[in-house]
């Protein structure tokens, strides 16, 4: 009799926890849409092709004015943390925009000649101005632009996605499909041939640059110095979209990262002619540093 009491007792107990956990799993859900329903949105940037940018930000009762500054591959532009007693120097912004019109519920900038290219580096700072107080930053941010998120057609008007298999006729005639394809074909078969020469290495994107800086650069600065001197030893790439990111070398030099390994092909190739050899591949050069190393004991 004991031990059918006890059973009870358990069930009620476990039944009670289950309708309570549930209580709680449904307020927790009701707080959670809630939220989701007051949480602002911020800013929302489309980049079309061939040329045209729109940034929009939703319309708040207490806003009066939204504005952009959009730099377009330009190292310096993002934002740093500084003494008030020192200046920052930032570049001239490539798409410069504001507007108290709201349509739509919206704050809506359009740059309709702006030219935006995938792999390009975009910084922008958001300016908000809300009711009896003065213009301020509201947020900043960079990205690498991604050939999924351009839109095929005009700011104006409809937008179809660039990977979409219905752009495909808008891009060009049917010879210069048939080239591109072609290229794809022989760059993939390079890269196989590549990887299946290296299977035994653990292969990076990161070439080694035979050149120094006047003093320590931070990130922005580096960057834009590799650019400056890579632009000068190899002007015909375009290295605002091929290169990643540049980095201080332990051992001497500055290492860079490009977008792919055909990428880091090609420019190994094309430095061959080049005096003294001042771009390698920096897996070949922390291969070598680590023989001597081992070497030397």
């Amino acid at each position: 009799m004991s031990n059918r009491k006890q059973s009870i007792v358990l069930a009620t107990v476990l039944t009670l926890l289950v309708l309570a956990g549930c209580l709680l799993d449904h307020t927790d859900a009701k707080r959670s849409r809630s939220k989701s329903r007051h949480r602002p949105k911020g800013v929302n940037i489309e980049i079309y092709h061939p040329k045209g940018v729109m940034v929009w930000y939703p319309y708040r009762t207490d806003l009066e004015l939204f504005g952009i500054e959009i730099y377009i591959n330009k190292g310096n532009a993002a934002p740093e943390t500084a003494s008030s007693s020192e200046e920052i120097v930032r570049p001239v912004c490539d798409i410069c925009l504001n507007t108290t019109e709201v349509s739509y519920g919206k704050f809506i900038l359009r740059a309709e000649n702006a030219i935006i290219r995938g792999r390009d580096r975009v910084t922008y700072r958001a300016i908000l101005k809300k009711t009896n107080s003065e213009p301020r930053i509201s947020c900043s941010n960079e990205f690498y632009v991604s050939e999924s998120r351009i839109l095929l057609g005009s700011v104006t008007g409809e937008a179809i996605a660039c990977n979409s298999a219905t752009t495909e006729p808008r891009i060009g005639d049917a010879s210069d499909k048939a080239l591109r394809d072609e290229i794809k074909l022989l760059e993939d078969i390079l890269l196989e041939v590549n990887q299946e020469c290296n299977a035994s290495q653990n292969q990076t994107k990161q070439l080694h640059l035979l050149a120094e800086t006047p003093t320590r650069y931070n990130a922005a600065e580096l960057y834009e110095f590799a650019t400056n001197w890579l632009t000068s030893a190899l002007p015909s790439i375009n290295w605002n979209r091929t290169m990643v990111d540049a980095f201080y070398v332990p051992n001497g030099g500055i290492g860079i990262e490009v977008a792919t390994i055909i990428d880091k092909l090609k420019i190994l190739k094309m430095a061959h002619g080049l005096a003294d050899q001042p771009i390698t591949d920096l897996d070949t050069f922390q291969n070598e540093d680590l023989t001597n190393e081992i070497d030397m004991w």
